[in-house]
């Protein structure tokens, strides 16, 4: 694109100086692109950053009151981003008259404006600011005073950085600034991620496979929470295109460097009131902000906020406000919504949310939140918050950020426990679809659903909260049956079989009334504890009696459901049995299933190619996997453990042929080499239990 044009910036007050430059630039024939066509605290339309971009030159009217609208901090922002990227931005960008926050742009007296704009244009060659800038999304007005330079401190921080400031003053507020401010420096976009101080890592886990569905098509269901954030980041690396993410709202005693995504793509930017030293993170103090005071007139006003209180500062959709109060309203609710929230502008504000599937969201200030709801009384708001949240839930498309609204509505105290527990099981239904069993896990628990939270646990092989939640399975003779079988299975998990004995001593059948859903789970299990006692052929019997009914219910070879860990131990039997190539033929298929979906950091997967090279016995392939599993999970994890024991069974002994010898040594030396005597000291397999003699 060529083009001599100049972008004209300046706020509505500064028209006469902006009248001043644009008869000495047109003097000099220099055309001049102005938004003339915009008012007070309008948005950013195509119009405009069309204008913009089309210009080899930007030049702002910096009075003092520039940068106190919306839109001249847009303008300024991305003219100085775009000139980065075409070279030094004093070649591009002029500030006339005043200070220029960041230190980049070109200082120009109005006396000397035309002749200075007039080289700049001519040196930029025809080539225009859209040539260092890219497209984006169009923002809404904000209403965003003061604290812009504090912005670019931000910008040019060593990442992660965290914004600190003490409740309500504005942190969240500074970040989502940022995030519209500088989008064209993030090709990629900007993920947008809100802490729940309760359960922080689960629903962040929930936020990480988000992102990895809607981006890469990837499914990080059954990841443990490191390996999630792991898997997530190659993918961001490999993308190879900047992103900003946000995680607001981290409580100051927790392990934030988790949080952050290990990939030189993704830059990290958190909210939290205070910053922990151990972080090691950037600080930046959210500048002071001043809060207008709130006015709030007429029933309908008073309605919506009152109903957006309840909701509390969690960004959510304006149709939850319309379902609120259409009690009161009726079929006027949509209109009468839709001026309140024009009419209060700056108290509930306008949030670009990513996650929020293409809907307007909406946020209500922290303490004007909690200012009305001391003069108001919530119970039957709260349940109407209930229901309305209930049939959102229902829609299995249903986003996470309604899903934690739902959690939150779920916690306050004047609920009824009946719809409280409805509410919560829904929400977790919901979670467990998405792959999002962490976070479920803690609903099932706050819903007292502890049959499913005790199955959840001990899939995730976490004997502990099994036996925390089997402790409170009380009642029929049923019940006292899935408590112990849990318990058992428990047990079995911390290696203590004489007390998984004790509990349950009777490991056959499953009784007939146990549901289809439970029958293969059980099942596995008891598979598992007969492996783990050595029964290994009447083990291998039963899970090759399991597996067709597992493949039937979901054909193929899958890395979902109970087929993977079914074919784990199926691998583990067979070379346990003897069935060494069937062993490693049947590994082989888990690791492929696994890295056909993209999860090769899953702990399955890595069990499997465990047993796979077990079977191969090639020394080099399990020191270079023992290396991998140490990278990902660490030398303290068992899987590592494993591993490198394998890897020490594998390798020859450093000096396997001694000095000297008997006369049969040097005889087979002389026959056959130093190879004769290495085979010679490794002991076989015993075809029936596929374990070395000795071992």
């Amino acid at each position: 694109m060529s083009t001599e044009r100049v972008f004209l910036s300046y706020a509505h007050g500064d028209e006469a100086s902006a009248e001043l430059i644009e008869a000495a630039l047109l003097a000099r024939g220099v055309p001049v692109s102005r938004g003339r066509d915009l008012t007070l605290f309008d948005g950013v339309t195509d119009k405009l950053r069309q204008a913009l971009d089309e210009a080899a030159v930007f030049v702002a009217v910096c009075s003092p009151t520039y940068l106190d609208q919306h839109v001249c901090q847009w303008e300024f922002t991305r003219a100085l981003l775009a000139a980065e990227r075409l070279g030094p931005p004093r070649d591009r960008v002029v500030a006339v008259g005043g200070g220029d926050p960041t230190g980049l742009a070109d200082r120009v007296t109005l006396e000397a404006i035309g002749d200075a704009v007039l080289k700049k244009v001519q040196a930029a060659n025809g080539v225009s600011l859209a040539e260092g800038g890219m497209p984006e999304r169009i923002t809404r007005p904000r209403r965003f005073v003061g604290g812009y330079a504090s912005l670019w401190d931000l910008h040019r921080a060593v990442q992660p950085v965290v914004v600190t400031g003490a409740a309500a003053t504005g942190k969240t507020t500074f970040a989502e600034q940022y995030g519209v401010l500088f989008r064209t420096a993030y090709a990629g976009g900007v993920e947008w991620t809100s802490l729940d101080r309760l359960d922080p890592l689960a629903w962040y886990a929930a936020e990480l496979r988000r992102v990895a569905a809607e981006r890469f098509a990837v499914d990080l269901s059954g990841l443990e929470f490191d390996q999630a954030r792991d898997t997530l980041a190659d993918l961001m690396t490999v993308a190879g295109v900047d992103v900003l993410w946000v995680i607001d709202d981290v409580p100051a005693d927790f392990d934030a460097a988790r949080l952050v995504l290990p990939s030189p793509r993704v830059r990290t930017v958190l909210t939290a009131r205070t910053a922990n030293r151990r972080w090691g993170f950037t600080e930046v103090a959210v500048p002071p902000f001043a809060r207008s005071a709130i006015r709030v007139d007429g029933e309908h006003a008073r309605a919506v906020l009152a109903f957006a209180a309840v909701l509390d500062s969690v960004p959510f959709a304006g149709d939850f406000l319309v379902e609120g109060v259409a009690p009161a309203f009726g079929s006027s609710a949509p209109m009468l919504v839709a001026r309140v929230l024009d009419e209060l502008d700056g108290v509930l504000h306008a949030v670009d949310n990513p996650g929020s599937a293409g809907r307007q969201t909406w946020r209500l200030h922290p303490l004007t939140a909690a200012e009305i709801r001391r003069g108001t009384d919530v119970a039957a708001i709260v349940e109407r918050a209930a229901v309305v949240l209930e049939r959102a839930v229902a829609d299995p498309r249903v986003g996470l950020d309604t899903l934690r609204h739902a959690v939150h509505i779920a916690r306050e105290q004047t609920l009824s426990v009946r719809t409280k527990e409805a509410l919560l099981r829904a929400v977790a239904d919901r979670l467990e679809e998405r792959g999002d069993f962490a976070a479920s896990y803690t609903v099932r628990v706050a819903a007292g659903d502890n049959l499913a939270a005790a199955w959840m646990a001990l899939a995730a092989g976490d004997a502990h909260a099994v036996l925390a939640n089997a402790a409170a399975l009380t009642g029929d003779p049923v019940t006292e049956y899935r408590a112990r079988f849990l318990r058992a299975a428990a047990h079995d998990l911390l290696g203590d079989h004489n007390a998984a004995n004790v509990v349950l001593g009777d490991r056959g059948v499953e009784p007939v009334w146990v549901s289809e859903s439970e029958r293969s789970r059980m099942a596995l299990i008891r598979v598992r504890a007969l492996r783990l006692r050595g029964q290994h052929w009447l083990a291998r019997d039963l899970v090759e009696e399991l597996l067709p009914k597992i493949q039937r219910a979901a054909p193929g070879p899958t890395h979902r459901g109970e087929w993977p860990a079914a074919a784990v131990e199926h691998a583990r039997l067979l070379l346990l049995t003897g069935s060494v190539d069937a062993a490693r033929e049947r590994a082989e298929e888990v690791v492929s299933a696994f890295r056909a979906a993209g999860l090769s950091r899953h702990r399955l997967a890595l069990e499997a190619d465990t047993i796979a090279v077990e079977a191969t016995e090639d020394s080099g392939s399990a020191r270079r996997f023992a290396d991998q599993v140490e990278r990902w999970y660490g030398p303290a994890d068992p899987l590592a453990t494993r591993s490198r024991e394998l890897c020490g069974r594998l390798s020859p002994p450093p000096n396997p042929v001694p000095a000297t010898g008997s006369r049969w040594t040097r005889a087979l030396r002389a026959v056959f080499g130093d190879g004769a005597l290495v085979r010679a000291q490794v002991p076989s397999r015993s075809r029936r239990t596929g374990r070395a003699a000795g071992w």
